[in-house]
């Protein structure tokens, strides 16, 4: 039976802020007994008056629950109330002593005060001009995104994204969803076009309306841009977009995409193929032209420094580092200290690392305007460390200036260098070489060290598979395999998936480096993994496994994906329920280990790089993450930017090394079970790699040869440069 209760809300025991579904205590007016109260509650805080409307059910374990389907809120009306609401952590910079102090000062008053005459809060003693701004801004924020949530709330949007939205658009997020809710697909992380469409059909918004067509191929478009595209075709982005809108008609289509290029939203290249266009993204189209003409700029321009007597500097580098060269790494030598641009390539034990020494020692004798870079952080230290001089990640060489003034470094403030060399370069995406190149002199010499039997980079763009396909760079691919290295079964193992083979036929002998343990079951793999990660490896390498060990899945999704075992292991490894912050679907205790997922120029991290938080503040509403020494806050509205990282997919994890690793691998990963995707997991271990799963799984990913088809033109605008006039 439908009916109307209301009551003060007395404890909040689950909030989900993506769905917005909460569980609440509720002091009833004119009943002794405290009611459960669960549904959309508009996120609710302790203190507050609530009149829900919904009917008693019976919960088989949770016994009797009020199940509410609309929630109006209102205002403490008691002292105590109030007190409790102002310090639940409903106010950034409120907690319970701050708000005891302005319910003392005000009395009933003191929400009239922060909503008309906040000026008046300089009569709270020892409350200074800082935080009073930050309370203000608070409380207008609070006050926002209440009515908002209430507008969100008939849409199936939680809390989460209502934070999200507010701070995008600020006090006018209604007026503008309302104007055009399809905004929402393509302007605020996290909402998709189906989100977006259901909230304009709730408005009233006509199945083939222009915004809902534009909003469909920009969806599509930015949705191919994410899984790796520079472009799409425009046959292939029309039938994308008509899939998911199958009431448009193809002319209708055509002209909503016509629309959105005269707006200057989308650019397009002409293919062969009369009629067909590229569609880009105006960023991958301007990253994909630029790098093109950088590359050809690099390739004809004259060193601004040459090394003298290439023969002679390799035998004195040799002597000096005592080191014996190899024919593969001699030749590999002399074209990086000869030509202007190149790239070496080879697997793991194939010598990079000593070519890359020699390359850097004769390159720094003949000049100090040298550079050494990679895309990530843990990859630049570990060239630091393998060449004994300084390297960087690509954005700190650049120099980010923080507020969006962009990089210090770029086309009008080139880098001071004669040389640039980028280590794991099968990592750089077409947006990132933009931005590098952009601010490399033309006459420095370009060195890119890689592997191009790894995974394509996570941005769009392969920009080490176009540099081969081009054949315009000159190329030295490092084949043998030196003795002290092929001992190692770690990189047997890499060697044998990427050739077809299948490791798990190596032998497991007690001081062998890689293991293949056979079991089908997922909940028996789990239960390996967990012993292997907690007990075995700690005990065998004297590893820390909070530290020193990472389990890297194919996926986020299914009981063997990154979302579950981060779930399994973070119980055993931070088993502390307290302090907890729940955002975004996921709850982060402190002490757990985080792994950043987006570039935040700002903050200085960059996706991929792993930290640890150190604190969880809820009067503040932000926690602290130490990422290697750097420690950056975060306000609990960005927490979409981090994840746990007890286990880490293997794209993310490019890139990083690990003392040891853990691959669990099962036939449910499906179309993940390719060759590139485990020899790049396998080469992640440093110490020792278990891969715990089906043999059968394991053949399938060795045969699975099939390359990961993405649009490119960046070989195309290489070649177009090469040939035409210097512009650059």
């Amino acid at each position: 039976m439908i009916e109307t209760i209301a009551g003060q809300i007395e404890r909040i025991t689950y909030l989900n802020d993506e769905s917005g579904f909460s569980i609440v205590t509720l002091k009833v007016n004119g009943m002794k007994e405290a009611v459960t109260a669960v549904g959309n509650l508009n996120a609710p805080s302790v203190g507050e008056l609530v009149e829900l409307v919904g009917e008693y059910k019976r919960h088989p374990r949770f016994g009797l629950q009020f199940a509410a389907t609309s929630c109006a809120t209102r205002p403490p009306t008691s002292l105590d109330g109030l007190c409790k609401y102002l310090g639940s952590g409903l106010l950034k910079g409120v907690g319970p002593v701050m708000a005891d102090r302005l319910v003392k000062r005000f009395s009933f008053d003191v929400l009239d005060v922060l909503d008309k005459s906040p000026e008046r809060l300089t009569e709270v003693k020892g409350l200074g001009p800082v935080r009073r701004e930050q309370i203000i801004e608070a409380w207008r924020s609070v006050t926002g995104l209440k009515q908002l949530l209430s507008f969100l709330a008939a849409f199936g949007l939680g809390p989460a994204l209502g934070i999200k939205i507010l701070k995008h658009y600020g006090a006018d997020a209604e007026k503008v969803i309302r104007q055009d809710p399809y905004r929402l697909s393509y302007e605020i992380f996290g909402v998709g076009f189906l989100t977006a469409d259901k909230v304009a059909r709730h408005l009233g918004f006509p199945p083939d309306c222009p915004q809902r067509l534009e909003a469909g191929l920009l969806y599509c478009l930015d949705e191919a841009v994410r899984k790796g595209h520079d472009f799409l075709p425009s046959d292939e982005l029309l039938n994308a977009a008509r899939r998911l809108i199958p009431e448009a008609g193809l002319q209708d289509m055509e002209e909503a995409l016509s629309r959105i290029a005269i707006s200057g939203r989308i650019m397009t290249e002409r293919q062969d193929e009369p009629g067909q266009m590229d569609i880009y993204v105006p960023a991958t189209f301007r990253a994909e032209k630029w790098v093109g003409k950088s590359l050809a700029a690099i390739l004809r321009s004259p060193f601004s420094v040459q090394v003298p007597r290439v023969e002679k500097a390799i035998e004195w580098a040799q002597k000096s580092m005592n080191i014996q060269l190899s024919e593969d790494q001699r030749e590999a030598a002399v074209m990086a200290l000869s030509e202007k641009c190149c790239l070496i390539t080879g697997g793991p034990g194939t010598g990079k690392t000593t070519m890359t020494r020699v390359i850097c020692q004769i390159w720094r004798a003949v000049t100090p305007r040298v550079a050494l870079v990679a895309p990530t952080g843990r990859a630049a230290k570990r060239l630091s460390q393998a060449t004994g001089f300084e390297a960087a990640t690509i954005h700190r060489l650049l120099e980010y200036i923080p507020n969006g003034g962009g990089f210090v470094h770029g086309p009008n403030n080139r880098l001071e260098l004669d040389m640039l060399l980028v280590d794991e370069a099968s990592m750089l995406d077409v947006l990132l070489t933009n931005q590098l190149l952009g601010a490399l002199p033309p006459t420095a010499t370009l060195i890119l060290v890689g592997d191009q039997d790894q995974l394509p980079p996570v941005g769009p763009g392969r920009v080490l598979g176009d540099i081969l396909d081009s054949r315009l760079i000159p190329v030295k691919k490092l084949t043998k395999i030196y003795r002290q290295a092929e001992k190692s079964h770690i990189i047997q193992a890499a060697h044998l998936i990427n050739s077809g083979r299948t490791p798990a036929d190596l032998q497991n002998s007690l001081d062998s480096d890689f293991f293949f343990v056979s079991e089908d079951d997922p909940s028996k793999i789990i239960d390996k993994i967990t012993k292997l990660v907690c007990e075995r490896i700690p005990k065998k390498l004297g590893l820390d496994p909070r530290n020193d060990i990472m389990v890297l899945s194919p996926t986020k999704k299914g009981e063997l994906g990154t979302a579950n075992l981060n779930a399994v292991l973070g119980r055993i490894l931070n088993p502390s329920q307290s302090p907890t912050v729940n955002r975004f679907g996921q709850i982060l205790r402190q002490s757990d280990r985080v792994m950043q997922v987006r570039n935040n120029y700002q903050k200085e991290v960059y996706n991929g790089d792993l930290g640890r938080i150190l604190s969880i503040d809820m009067e503040e509403q932000e926690l602290v993450v130490d990422f290697d020494s750097q420690k950056v806050k975060y306000d609990f509205s960005d927490l979409d930017e981090l994840t746990l990282a007890w286990a880490s997919t293997v794209h993310k994890a490019q890139g990083s090394e690990f003392p040891a690793v853990v691959i669990p691998v099962h036939l449910s990963h499906h179309i993940m079970l390719s060759r590139k995707l485990f020899y790049t997991a396998i080469t992640r271990g440093r110490q020792m790699v278990f891969m715990v799963g089906s043999s059968e799984a394991l053949k399938k990913a060795a045969s699975n040869n099939r390359e990961e088809n993405r649009y490119s033109n960046l070989h195309k605008f290489l070649y177009k440069a090469i040939n035409s006039p210097m512009n650059i």
